[in-house]
């Protein structure tokens, strides 16, 4: 890192996903923090595998248990904002996972494995834990730079995958479509998308997002909103829409700190924080923000 880099208390390097393993991650990445200890909140985001290459980290889950990350860890999804440090010349390599790829991976229910962190060899197989732990040697041992390391991680992370039944697969992405159309989507609008009883939805949303659907709206409103409000471009129209969401300001400052760990006031364009580059597009893509209009919504002209 350049002592210009330095200076800044934290960069996040974001890398394209294999084509081959696409539709399961939201990118690869490599974190570097700068001189100083890093405090900030993590908002609720999908499941991580991540490699420490120098210093360390932890955070603060709401259960009161304190998350040490090690060599090589998974952080669970999230599902509400979490306070975390990071140590000075802290570097970590990641493969953020959207939901599909947290179900194909790890085959573990969200509900049950979320907001923790767990070690590579809890949810990996014995042979690929293994080769993640070669990697963290060879790279403490300067054998393997950061990119290399990054394509070794997508590797293993390929190697692991278990493709999805179609109807596991189907309801991921009608949840996603769904969550994606409004700020408020209608309940029985995801019923009718899926071939499954009320009850079936609830339960198979559950397992995948972690959270039952009415809660899983709320989250992604907040979600949403705060990603909008810390656009430049943000047109007012859009933003009437964003605030007509929620019941009131109150409402609206409360969700989104819930979720984001920031109130709006502090996710403003020029602000720098973990919350807005982990919740920009290079960092996540599950959910269309925007319905599919992003162009007509930011009031640019398409291509």
């Amino acid at each position: 890192m350049s002592e210009e880099e330095n200076k800044e208390p934290f960069a996040f390097e974001w890398v394209e996903s294999p084509a081959d393993i696409a539709t399961y991650l939201n990118s690869l990445y490599v974190l570097r923090t700068g001189d100083k200890l890093v405090e900030d909140n993590m908002p609720a985001y999908s499941g991580q595998l991540v490699v420490t290459v120098r210093g360390g980290g932890k955070m603060r889950f709401s259960s009161g248990d304190v998350g040490r990350g090690g060599a090589a860890f998974f952080q669970c999804p999230l599902t509400q904002a979490h306070r975390f440090e990071l140590e000075p010349h802290t570097v970590m390599l990641g493969v953020s996972l959207n939901f599909r790829g947290w179900a194909a991976l790890t085959g573990l229910p969200v509900d049950k494995y979320c907001d923790t962190y767990l070690p590579v060899e809890k949810v990996l197989s014995d042979e690929l834990a293994a080769r993640v732990y070669d990697l963290v040697t060879q790279l403490h041992a300067g054998g393997l730079g950061e990119r290399e390391a990054l394509d070794e991680l997508a590797a293993i992370v390929a190697e692991g995958i278990s493709p999805l039944s179609e109807r596991h697969q189907q309801v991921i992405d009608r949840t996603l479509e769904w969550l994606s159309s409004s700020f408020k989507p209608e309940l029985a609008t995801l019923y009718a998308a899926l071939p499954y009883s009320e009850r079936q939805v609830q339960r198979l949303v559950t397992k995948f997002f972690g959270q039952p659907p009415v809660r899983l709206v709320r989250r992604y409103r907040a979600i949403r909103a705060a990603t909008l409000l810390a656009m430049p471009e943000l047109s007012p129209k859009l933003e009437a829409e964003i605030r007509e969401a929620f019941y009131d300001q109150a409402h609206m400052i409360k969700e989104i700190r819930h979720f984001t760990g920031r109130t709006p006031r502090r996710l403003q364009p020029k602000e720098r924080s973990v919350v807005k580059d982990t919740l920009g597009s290079a960092g996540y893509g599950s959910v269309d923000l925007f319905g599919g209009n992003q162009d007509e919504a930011l009031g640019r002209k398409p291509d």
